[in-house]
């Protein structure tokens, strides 16, 4: 008997299937955090750290991961890249004024490189 490899070759770097995972675990100092996605404002990225910022929550956790790795482990239907220090939760937009993104008392920069995808989604959701 010799066990055919049939894996699927369709691997996707960004997201795994929408919905199945609604949260994610975050490494912060000495303990593991369960983050769920619903929660997650936004995310800053600083150098090799990522600053995840929770709903409800005055501080952010901070990760040992880099923006790019963290944003990997994000679903692609809510979450965007919008500069290169900034990833943000579609659903927690609250408004969008001269290149800048709201979300509560926080305004994010749009970068250069990523407008056109952004408005490109808001259109589509438009």
């Amino acid at each position: 008997m010799h066990s055919s490899s049939h894996k699927n070759n369709n691997s996707r770097t960004h997201s795994a299937p929408a919905k199945s995972k609604k949260f994610v675990f975050v490494k912060s100092e000495y303990k593991i955090i369960k983050v769920r996605f619903e929660d997650i404002l936004f995310c800053e990225g600083m150098k090799d750290y990522t600053q995840v910022y929770i709903k409800g929550k005055s501080d952010p956790i901070l990760t040992l991961s880099n923006l790019k790795s963290f944003y990997s482990k994000l679903p692609s239907d809510e979450f965007m890249r919008v500069h290169r220090s900034y990833i943000v939760s579609i659903s927690h937009i609250d408004s969008i004024a001269r290149n800048e993104i709201y979300i509560g008392k926080k305004i994010i920069p749009i970068g250069d490189s990523f407008k056109t995808e952004f408005y490109q989604m808001i259109d589509s959701n438009s």
